[in-house]
């Protein structure tokens, strides 16, 4: 009766308005792969602690940085952000020009920033009528950096190549699309709530980019040659039998919330379920980043590695899943280093953990 009484067409406008309107509240874009579990999300924060994998002698050091390409002020730019990094790091630290008890030697030897490409697809159809196109604007940038530290002798202490990369899309709106189901539910919300302005809105100017670039290589650095502490912000998701998990999880209990996920039955639909992986994931890396011993750590990783792995192939158009899936690959790349080095230098690290 309710369809004979107003049309068939107007049903189906009513009934997408009304699809548009709950994703708009609930923070999904339109970017979005999918309206599927999740609607709600949580955040919450991690403590990631990366002990030091080159242990710099003595409390003075000094940098030198040279490039091969890029503009001319890159090298002294990079040489003051690594300099900050280091002291904040490690407050023991002092930079010294002369006579300093150590020397790291950078050469950027690869900054590249092509100008954005522009691409048009299809958007996302909601009823009868054909959606209009949308463009997309793609912002990438490289960064490759040679380092070696050197005591007072002149002897080589260690040494390491490092590849900073930016790679992002972003819509006619200046949202940033590659994050998926997830991410789209945070650029959307910051948006509604006046955060516009935010870097991570809208594609980065030259300048941006840069800076970005730069960041990430200074910070490969550092977490190799003084130990790192780190706070990064996580979504978990909520709903379907997860939401006591996620109140455990808010408290910092990672323990009970993984059981509570982990004992929860697997839902129905693989895209659903997925979410649920996505934040067993979460906390085995949360209880990673816990242990002090690396073996323990490596252990929980890898399972966070495994967990945010499955739920990758559960479902594939929620892009968000890809940037735990990196970070963990960053953490445990630091250890098995960590433990490269103890090998090459079986002395004590009870210093690592300043």
């Amino acid at each position: 009766m309710w369809k004979h009484r107003y049309g068939v067409k107007a049903v189906q406008t009513m009934a997408a308005a009304a699809l548009m309107a709950a994703c708009w509240m609930s923070g999904t874009v339109a970017g979005a792969q999918h309206f599927g579990l999740p609607l709600m999300k949580s955040k919450v924060t991690l403590q990631r602690k990366l002990p030091a994998v080159m242990q710099l002698p003595g409390t003075s050091v000094k940098i030198s940085v040279r490039s091969r390409g890029g503009p001319e002020y890159l090298a002294q730019d990079f040489e003051s952000m690594l300099s900050a990094e280091l002291l904040r790091d490690d407050p023991r630290l002092r930079i010294e020009n002369s006579g300093a008890d150590s020397l790291v030697e950078c050469q950027i030897t690869e900054f590249d920033h092509p100008a954005p490409t522009v691409t048009v697809r299809p958007g996302i159809q909601t009823g009868r009528t054909p959606p209009p196109d949308v463009a997309y604007t793609r912002v990438t940038g490289t960064m490759r950096v040679s380092f070696q530290v050197l005591n007072r002798s002149g002897e080589t202490l260690g040494q390491d190549d490092i590849l900073a990369q930016y790679d992002q899309e972003f819509d006619t709106s200046g949202n940033a699309v590659s994050s998926g189901l997830l991410g789209g539910m945070k650029n959307s919300f910051k948006r509604m709530t006046g955060g516009a302005k935010s870097e991570n809105m809208n594609p980065p100017t030259d300048a941006e980019l840069r800076n970005d670039l730069m960041t990430d290589a200074v910070r490969q650095i550092a977490r190799q040659l003084v130990t790192t502490r780190e706070t990064i912000e996580v979504l978990l998701a909520k709903g379907k039998g997860m939401d006591g998990g996620v109140k455990d999880a808010e408290a910092g209990l990672w323990s009970r919330a993984l059981e509570a996920w982990e004992t929860a039955p697997a839902l129905p639909r693989p895209v659903d379920d997925a979410y649920r992986l996505y934040d067993i994931g979460v906390a085995y890396e949360a209880m990673g980043y816990a242990a002090n011993d690396v073996q323990i750590a490596m252990r929980f990783l890898d399972q966070a590695s495994i967990n945010y792995g499955k739920a990758i192939d559960s479902d594939p158009a929620e892009k968000y899943f890809l940037e735990p899936q990196k970070r963990i690959e960053t953490a445990l790349a630091h250890y098995e280093k960590l433990q490269e080095e103890a090998k090459r230098h079986p002395v004590s690290r009870s210093g690592s953990g300043r």
